[in-house]
């Protein structure tokens, strides 16, 4: 009678047996390199410490952690035993490039949107671990990798203290690796760190012969200690969380993605003919009030240009804004459709694409009119450049989408959006802005309020105030300008410089600009 081979392992006897191709995949998975990954991550913890407690905006100190986590990343590639492609590379030197133009311009709202752009430069490659994907990307793509990384960032340091991801890289280290030393040496200092800062700050306050001598062995302001400990933590928990993302990809995957909704071709058709004529029975009833402008406002009794341009642009916008999204989700679920379809589909959101650049028009009109009376500040100027890109965006959509090339869709957006913020750093908005207000208050001093139109006469009075607002891009105008100004309006403006960048301010070269 024949008998079972007796086991040799710990494996239960019903445990079935792991596929040929199942182990091969097992096999060429790469372990996490878990000691590259902690240590760029608490270097990076580290120098954030030091370069972000700068006086002052964002500056150098932004370029070199930027510049650094670049670094971070190939080690860590490296250390998994890949490289990051060619496509991944670009995008790693851009988040840089636009990472070193914080330096360049002083505006908030600029200094906003290059550091938004310069994140975004950092997600995207991450998606797919360094490797090219942008090719063949759908939208869905662009719109996870922003957020998949910042949730790797705020979340994927604890992959860190998984102990299967230990255990699979000890077994790939020699017993005495420089690596495992190091690995030892960081997470002692680590775990010691911050018990050796609560616990002396407790016997400090307990003994004061005990905060005498520590004081003398130890010249630590404890609070500022406290404070550098919980920075460096926090940085190097994102900055961990994003490179562990960044080794093997930050694909949402393990969150179940229902089957996307369907439409047909018929209830697409009355939902976008219906918006069609909305957005034609507002053209046609506001004909005159989308490009009449100053006219329009004056022979209109009640009508203020505060609600004829300010408030009418902005609603203007936002629906510019929501027309483009509403026709890109309409199109994402019709999904493939036949010929009769696609033209179906093509001849009505052709026409709400030709209605959202009138109203986009109208938009530019209203503002126009609204800066011709109380000037160019530089949020109007914003927004008008961001009012261009939507423009580009709808044309785009027709040239693209309604052609079946959504990906080119995607890819022109992406590349759009990064040239806009690398406009609005070379126009410089807020010096624009400075230079047209005192263009305006010397051509009001000129001609005098007498005989000037009433809507005008504000222009005479300077605001200041909003000068000094307008940040560092602004200064080059006002000090060429200087003596421009009324004797008021000096005053404030000296003020405001010497407060900010006068010589009493202390430098610090890791805010510089």
């Amino acid at each position: 009678m024949n008998r079972e081979p007796t086991r040799t392992d710990d494996e239960p006897s019903t445990a079935p047996p792991i596929p040929t191709n199942a182990r091969a995949a097992i096999a060429s998975v790469k372990p996490l390199p878990t000691a590259t990954v902690l240590s760029a991550g608490i270097g990076m913890g580290v120098a954030g410490d030091a370069l972000l407690r700068a006086s002052g905006g964002p500056g150098l100190n932004f370029a070199l952690l930027l510049a650094g986590l670049a670094v971070a990343v190939t080690a860590v590639a490296r250390a998994r035993g890949e490289r990051v492609s060619r496509e991944a590379a670009a995008w790693l030197t851009l988040g840089v490039l636009f990472g070193a133009a914080l330096m360049w311009r002083g505006s908030g709202v600029v200094r906003f949107l290059t550091f938004v752009a310069a994140c975004t430069a950092f997600a995207l490659p991450a998606l797919r671990a360094g490797r090219a994907w942008l090719r063949s990307a759908s939208i869905l793509d662009v719109v996870e990798a922003p957020v998949a990384a910042g949730l790797h960032s705020a979340l994927g340091a604890a992959r860190l203290v998984h102990p299967e991801r230990w255990a699979s890289e000890r077994s790939t280290q020699t017993r005495g690796s420089a690596a495992r030393v190091t690995r030892a040496v960081l997470g002692g200092l680590l775990l010691a760190g911050i018990p050796l800062g609560v616990f002396g700050a407790l016997f400090a306050s307990a003994d004061p012969v005990f905060a005498d001598r520590l004081s003398t062995w130890v010249r630590v302001d404890l609070g500022a200690f406290a404070s550098h400990v919980a920075l460096t933590g926090i940085l190097g928990w994102l900055a961990c969380g994003y490179l562990a993302g960044f080794a093997t990809g930050t694909r949402l995957d393990v969150i179940p993605r229902p089957a996307p909704p369907r439409i047909g071709i018929a209830t697409a058709a009355v939902a976008v003919g219906l918006v069609d004529l909305l957005f034609v029975a507002f053209v046609q009833v506001q004909v005159q009030a989308l490009f009449g402008g100053a006219a329009f406002v004056e022979t209109t009794p009640g009508l203020s240009y505060a609600a004829y341009a300010r408030e009418g642009f902005f609603q203007l916008v936002t629906a510019t804004a929501l027309g483009l999204s509403w026709l890109l989700a309409v199109d994402g679920l019709l999904g493939r459709r036949e010929p009769v379809a696609a033209w179906t589909f093509r001849a009505l959101a052709g026409v709400q694409l030709l209605l959202l650049l009138a109203i986009a028009a109208s938009a530019v009109q209203r503002l126009s009119a609204y800066v011709d009376a109380y000037g160019l500040t530089e949020d109007r100027f914003v927004a008008v450049a961001a009012l261009g890109w939507l423009a580009v965006l709808i044309v785009g959509f027709g040239a693209t989408i309604l052609r079946e090339r959504r990906r080119s869709f995607m890819v022109l957006g992406l590349a759009t959006a990064f040239v806009w913020v690398a406009g609005l750093q070379v126009a410089n908005p807020a010096a624009r802005s400075a230079g047209d207000l005192l263009d305006r208050h010397r051509s009001a001093l000129e001609s005098g309020s007498s005989g000037a139109a009433a809507v005008r006469v504000e222009v005479a009075t300077l605001d200041a105030h909003y000068l000094t607002r307008l940040g560092s891009d602004a200064v080059p105008v006002l000090m060429e300008r200087f003596a421009e100004l009324p004797e008021p309006a000096r005053c404030v403006v000296a003020g405001s410089l010497l407060r900010e960048w006068g010589p009493e301010r202390a430098a610090d070269w890791r805010a510089w600009n």
